[in-house]
């Protein structure tokens, strides 16, 4: 018997943990935590476990497969690589023809790392959109902080810090490799912990402050936080002195922002809040880590994380050692998102302003994140403001994945051609016209370097795909082929090369070290004289914005579902449901087939607090349907006491196993997709209004 043990890193979610592949006779059998690993230090979730259950699994797609019968077909007939490649060609060829190549979009879920390598094909192609669900994870974050102090607020440096706000972020199940350990180390330091969260997850009931707040109410505490401490005299003089702008303009702007007002919108206490503000600005080095979820669902996400910025700038925590650091990956201009491959900075002006999204969000103009999927859905459905003829879908389960899924299956349905890459078949792929099967991560090579701080790492194939699957750059590159796009890459080790240029390495040669890491820079401003914002400053008040139509200050806006902004449908919907909170065991909609997980969470389950549910009769563990304006869903109940009684939580992600389960168990039926916060485009499915309903007896 042969055996292979391959380190490299996982990709069932984002954390992307180290791991020891063990190989025996060609199949993979363990996935072990590879202890030197810089982030993870020997850490595998159960996700990353179950990658063997992933490859072998009987329903895994492991051939090309065309539609029969037309759009209205709903069998797949096998076919081969070059007749898959050969259609796929053709109307999108065809559609450029006629529609023009904005008419075509290429749509990522997790991703897996395309986006370098899509961004390139559609640049080539012509077309300047590339659509992501970055207006729901990780874009208002970028957007909103890169827009006050020129770097996005995502490397926050807990091992180092004093004090650990954690807002609307739960780590130990969202992203346990990438930031856990640290987490820990910090808190075993001595660090003060405060979690900003409606929901009692472990690590907000050993915090020190714990604000269990009224979903959707953020931005009001956040104004209240920075009042509060102005108002102390706990801000960083020297640094406000020196690297802000308009500090006089916020200092008045959030002086109504009083503890007794704010405990008013939030349902917190005053005491609790005030005492939360002043620890964390009487804590230096302070770090905050932003969920990426948790704060890029909302209808004011821009202005929620524009104000975590400024929380940090006026305590003196950008860019310090225990604060939020502003890291570069050693990869540059060719990282995952880098302006290397962007289609929008790298096509003709006439052709880049025609993306997506840019009408209406005029900052993705200055600041390009991906097409948000909302804006995506009206040029199919009604041309506007050009039509949308083709899609191409990898690693994306969109009808599962978006709010208002309803309007998204109906959507994608209206579409010339749709072709989608996939491990199995999901409600999504049932659309589809043509399905290719990808290769799994520990069947290809790969770079990782999104949100890896200042490293990046090789991922390394341990075993050959499953016949006949194949690597995702592997079906980019013969795609590209066959439509004559050139200036393409030739193979996977030209694409991989080519993003190692900046370190002077080949991927061969990563391997060979596994991982690479820039230096890191403390206080970059003061060596650079400046930040990268238009006034060289942290633009506490960003006059600059004006230009764009955006108020140059953070505003608090009540969720447009709500007591107070919609106090008649709060009649007939008296409960505020938030979504989406995460489970270790899944990623998303994916993993859901896989049985070792399926054991753990079989079930959609809402929290609901005890007090709640006995009111309305509801028993432990009883299923019932919740209700929105949009529909219902089916879910089971649990009694989960730290939660407000006014509030319930709702999964995501669940559809699997149940006959028409996309409908039936998917909160994303009773989800919103409007309004949009106006300046990301995030969708506002953290605070909505919803009842529960009993099962009717037979």
């Amino acid at each position: 018997m042969s055996s292979t043990r391959t380190r490299s890193i996982c990709f069932e979610c984002h954390s992307r943990c180290g791991v020891i592949l063990e190989v025996n006779d060609g199949r993979l059998t363990t996935v072990k935590g590879d202890p030197d690993h810089p982030h993870s230090h020997g850490y595998t979730c159960p996700k990353g476990r179950a990658a063997a259950e992933m490859i072998y699994h009987p329903d895994r797609i492991t051939t090309p497969l065309v539609k029969v019968g037309g759009k209205g077909g709903a069998r797949f007939d096998a076919t081969s690589w070059d007749n898959a490649l050969d259609i796929i060609a053709e109307r999108l060829l065809d559609s450029r023809e006629k529609w023009g190549a904005e008419s075509v979009v290429f749509g990522t879920g997790t991703t897996r790392g395309m986006a370098p390598y899509l961004n390139r094909f559609l640049t080539l192609f012509g077309s300047p959109n590339f659509m992501a669900p970055s207006n729901m994870s990780g874009g208002p974050i970028v957007l909103g902080s890169a827009a006050t102090c020129g770097f996005g607020l995502v490397d926050p440096d807990f091992a180092n810090s004093t004090c650990i706000l954690l807002w609307a972020h739960n780590p130990e199940a969202s992203w346990p490799g990438l930031y856990l350990h640290d987490l820990k180390e910090g808190l075993k330091a001595g660090a003060k912990l405060i979690v900003v969260d409606p929901r009692g997850t472990p690590l907000a009931k050993k915090a020190d402050h714990w604000l269990k707040i009224r979903p959707g109410t953020d931005v009001a505490l956040l104004l209240c936080f920075i009042n509060v401490i102005i108002q102390n005299n706990l801000y960083d003089h020297e640094f406000v002195e020196n690297w802000t702008t308009g500090f006089d303009k916020l200092k008045e702007h959030v002086s109504s922002y009083t503890p007794k007002r704010c405990a008013e919108i939030t349902w917190l206490s005053a005491d609790d809040i005030e005492s939360a503000a002043i620890a964390f600005a009487g804590s230096s080095p302070a770090s905050i880590g932003p969920g990426m979820g948790g704060v890029c669902q909302a209808n004011d996400a821009f202005d929620l994380t524009r104000g975590l910025t400024i929380l940090s700038a006026i305590t003196g925590n950008l860019e310090a050692r225990g604060g939020n650091l502003n890291c570069v990956p050693p990869t540059k201009k060719r990282s995952c998102y880098g302006p290397d491959y962007s289609a929008y900075l790298n096509l003709p002006r006439e052709q880049a302003g025609k993306m997506l999204g840019l009408e209406r969000f005029p900052l993705f103009g200055h600041i390009p994140i991906p097409c948000p999927p909302q804006v995506v859905w009206p040029a199919i459905e009604t041309g506007t403001p050009y039509p949308v003829k083709a899609v191409g879908l990898f690693a994306n389960n969109s009808v599962c994945a978006y709010p208002n899924s309803a309007r998204v299956r109906t959507v994608l349905s209206k579409l010339d051609f749709l072709f989608a890459v996939d491990y199995y078949h999901t409600p999504t792929t049932e659309l589809a016209d043509v399905i290719l099967p990808p290769a799994h991560w520990t069947e290809r090579d790969e770079i990782e370097d999104l949100l890896m701080r200042n490293h990046v790492f090789a991922q390394v194939k341990a075993l050959d795909p499953v016949p006949v699957c194949r690597d995702e750059k592997q079906i980019i590159c013969d795609l590209a082929r066959k439509m004559g796009l050139e200036g393409y890459w030739g193979s996977v080790r030209e694409t991989l090369d080519y993003r190692l240029e900046p370190l002077g390495m080949t991927f061969e040669e990563l391997k060979q070290i596994g991982h690479s890491a820039a230096p890191l820079t403390y206080r970059g401003y003061e060596k650079y004289g400046k930040f990268r914002t238009p006034s060289g400053k942290v633009e506490l008040c960003a006059e600059y914005l004006a230009m764009l139509g955006i108020p140059a200050l953070p505003e608090f806006r009540e969720p447009d579902e709500g007591p107070a902004s919609s106090p008649e449908l709060f009649k007939e919907y008296p409960l505020i449901l938030t979504t989406g909170g995460r489970n270790i065991v899944y990623y998303h909609s994916s993993h859901r087939n896989i049985a070792s997980l399926k054991k753990r969470s079989p079930d959609p389950e809402l929290q609901i607090h005890p007090q709640t549910a006995r009111s309305l009769g509801v028993k432990d563990g009883e299923w019932v349907y919740l209700s929105s304006p949009r529909g219902r869903v089916e879910i089971r109940a649990r009694y989960f006491s730290d939660i407000n009684p006014g509030v319930v939580h709702a999964p995501h992600g669940y559809w699997y196993g149940v006959k028409d389960g996309w409908q039936r168990l998917n909160i994303n039926m009773i989800t919103n997709d409007e309004p949009l916060c106006p300046v990301t485009g995030s969708v506002p499915i953290k605070a909505l209004l919803c009842r529960i309903e009993k099962f009717a007896k037979d």
